[in-house]
């Protein structure tokens, strides 16, 4: 399971366990001692505590999908079951819909359990790590319907990878010395895909200064976004897109006291090699000149 689902799940059963109820019998101590168990993995001594929980205060979801756990966790997978359906049907999630589809697999409701995993995928996806790593789900990994939601549940939590206007600036991804028209390397690059393939990440170091930037197509506006910031205090927002294949970003900028556009221009060449061509425009575009031209290589 990912690290990220897990704390998810975490968050998600905690803040639900810590929410504001009516008054009952149980005490602080009482849900301590619960919680204590199901981190333990101490599932018969879990199952024990939540259930007093869940007997005094029937609304509580979070005590319940713990009470689920626990009873699947000590192999109890009837009564699992049963629980999971309540607390599923209250609080339609993924976490609770993961948990549900394991005591459906293990009771042989093998319909039911794509049934739940499907409705999952409204309801954000489940990461197909967390799915495909799920040991209860062994015996249903090489069905083909297994595989497709995995696929769909991977477009569900991973929506930017399958969007092709995200992946149009793929192209400047990798390790890269850059060079000017001289061919004197003139700093460094490292360009990564961050944050579920959404984000292109920018890591810019010469010699005397270093940046960042973050590049990302926004949906909202169906254009490209970067904003770079540096070791100077520089800040700047381009907006832009591909023309004619090349990812061309602009910016409102000063220059010698006036306004002027800023624009790189980003373009693949033959050898997989990149273009960052900078230049400026004082006269609103009408006329332009070169600030900066470099070719970033491969690092070998």
């Amino acid at each position: 399971m990912m690290k990220g689902f897990v704390l998810a799940l975490m968050v998600f059963a905690g803040s639900v366990l810590g929410q504001t109820l009516p008054a009952t019998s149980i005490t602080p101590e009482m849900r301590a001692a619960a919680n204590e168990a199901f981190q333990k993995q101490d599932w018969k001594t879990a199952a024990a505590a939540y259930e007093k929980i869940v007997k005094a205060e029937e609304k509580n979801a979070g005590a319940r999908y713990r009470y689920g756990m626990s009873l699947l966790g000590a192999g109890n997978n009837v009564e699992a079951q049963t629980h999971l359906e309540t607390v599923f049907a209250a609080s339609p999630n993924p976490v609770f819909g993961l948990a549900l589809a394991r005591a459906y697999v293990r009771n042989n409701s093998t319909d039911k359990a794509y049934e739940t995993l499907e409705k999952s995928i409204t309801l954000g996806g489940i990461s197909p790590d967390s799915l495909n790593g799920e040991a209860d789900f062994a015996a249903i990994k090489a069905e083909a319907k297994f595989t497709d939601l995995v696929k769909k549940h991977d477009v569900a939590v991973n929506p930017c990878k399958a969007s092709p206007s995200f992946r149009e600036f793929d192209f400047w991804i990798g390790e890269w010395d850059a060079k000017n028209t001289q061919g004197v390397t003139v700093g460094s690059s490292n360009i990564q895909l961050i944050l579920g393939q959404c984000i292109i990440f920018e890591n810019w170091s010469t010699p005397v200064s270093s940046g960042k930037s973050f590049n990302i197509f926004n949906t909202t506006d169906k254009r490209w976004h970067q904003t770079w910031v540096d070791d100077k205090g520089t800040f700047t927002h381009y907006i832009g897109g591909l023309v004619d294949g090349k990812m061309v970003l602009d910016s409102d900028t000063m220059f010698n006291g006036k306004k002027a556009i800023g624009r790189m221009t980003f373009s693949k060449q033959p050898n997989g090699d990149v273009r960052q061509h900078g230049e400026r425009s004082v006269d609103e575009g009408k006329t332009w000149t070169t600030t900066f031209d470099f070719t970033y290589v491969r690092k070998k």
